[in-house]
């Protein structure tokens, strides 16, 4: 608890955000009479920020084919404690690093981009890395999406990159973001400094469609089959 508060305190210093409220809870026990659930103690917080213009924010759901798709921030071989390897039944080693100073520089290129309206459509990259913000973008717009692994951003050894990696690390401070055709080039203006990549496009076609890295096709699913996986385990509860 005390190191997650000292790097809570580390990042909201370089941001300057203003953390108004949290508390921690190291006791989160249920008990039903016969079994006890216990989840990890946890750290909660809020944070609050300042938008001038509400109009401008912009929803994860991609909005028209033809709309090209930028991964905003690097993508390093940082699978430990990932739903992907959760769900192989292993932990890993290399869980996410952030750096605050580089995060920063990204968000605040974004922000100004986003303030010049020449943002579609953004979705945080977490639980699932890109391959799950890019499934979740594609059936909430209802139009597919096209993406090339060989064009993400990776930091770090090249032996160490590989097609689950770019699918499902789970790297910090990243973006997944759907630019109009005609307002590319000023978004890469915009975005001049950080470090992004243009991966691929908004398609017609209603599928989710991902190139690897050596140039074969490692996923090619239906949207609602997309939708079906990502509402099944709440159906089985």
């Amino acid at each position: 608890l005390v190191r997650a508060n000292k790097a809570l305190y580390d990042y909201c210093t370089v941001f300057s955000m203003p953390l108004i409220s949290g508390k921690d809870s190291m006791k989160n026990d249920f008990y039903d009479g016969t079994t006890k659930i216990s989840i990890p103690p946890t750290l909660l917080f809020s944070v609050i920020g300042k938008m001038e213009d509400a109009r401008l924010a912009v929803t994860m759901d991609v909005k028209r084919p033809g709309d090209a798709v930028y991964l905003l921030g690097t993508t390093a071989n940082e699978l430990g404690g990932s739903e992907y390897l959760a769900q192989k039944g292993f932990i890993g080693n290399n869980v996410p690093k952030v750096d605050a100073q580089a995060a920063l520089s990204t968000y605040r290129a974004y922000g100004n981009a986003l303030n010049a309206g020449l943002v579609a459509s953004c979705h945080d990259l977490s639980d699932g890395g890109l391959a799950v913000a890019a499934a979740e973008s594609a059936f909430a717009g209802g139009f597919g999406i096209s993406i090339d692994l060989g064009k993400v951003a990776y930091r770090g050894d090249a032996a160490g990159r590989s097609d689950a990696v770019l699918l499902f690390s789970e790297s910090a401070s990243r973006l997944l973001v759907t630019v109009r055709a005609d307002k590319a080039v000023a978004f890469e203006e915009a975005m001049s400094g950080t470090v992004f990549a243009r991966i691929g496009e908004v398609t017609d076609e209603g599928r989710l469609s991902v190139q690897g890295s050596g140039g074969n096709e490692v996923v090619n699913a239906g949207l609602g089959e997309l939708k079906t996986a990502w509402q099944t385990p709440l159906k089985d509860l």
